[in-house]
């Protein structure tokens, strides 16, 4: 009789067993998509402010600057990271700013090249619309990376 009674309470613990893992395998595997999600929007945010910078220096440093130099070179900056979606040329799907003024933000610049009295800058603006792995309840799943640089010209 002794015998019936642990086999029966054996059985019963392996079912709790199984119970337990059923209710948190649901909760290990969103936790683990969810991580997943998180790196991978830090990463393609980086890679934003990245694009955004090259592509200011780019037009900042070259001696014949033009903006399709500065929108390629940062768009080719954010290819270099795994994840970005891409166009039917395999550049990164990203809309990029390229601005020329003078130090008060608005004016263009007059004065070429550049002097110290008179400078010049260039403004890279990167926007890029970043889509989460999988739909969560709750939590938007857009997100959207606007990074921008400022530097100035020197050619």
């Amino acid at each position: 009789m002794g015998r019936v009674i642990r086999l029966r309470a054996m059985r019963e613990e392996l079912g709790q067993s199984l119970i337990e893992l059923a209710l948190l395998l649901p909760i290990l595997v969103f936790g683990l998509i969810g991580g997943a999600d998180l790196a991978r929007a830090f990463a393609l945010q980086l890679a934003v402010q990245n694009g955004a910078r090259a592509g200011a220096e780019a037009y900042a440093v070259n001696q014949s600057p033009s903006a399709q130099l500065a929108r390629d070179r940062a768009k080719d900056e954010m290819g270099r990271t795994p994840g970005f979606t891409k166009d039917a040329f395999g550049k990164v799907n990203a809309f990029v700013t390229v601005t020329i003024a003078e130090a008060d933000g608005v004016s263009d610049c007059t004065v070429s090249p550049p002097t110290v009295a008179d400078p010049c800058f260039v403004t890279v603006q990167v926007q890029y619309t970043f889509q989460t792995t999988i739909p969560w309840p709750l939590i938007p799943n857009v997100a959207n990376f606007n990074r921008s640089t400022t530097m100035r010209l020197f050619y």
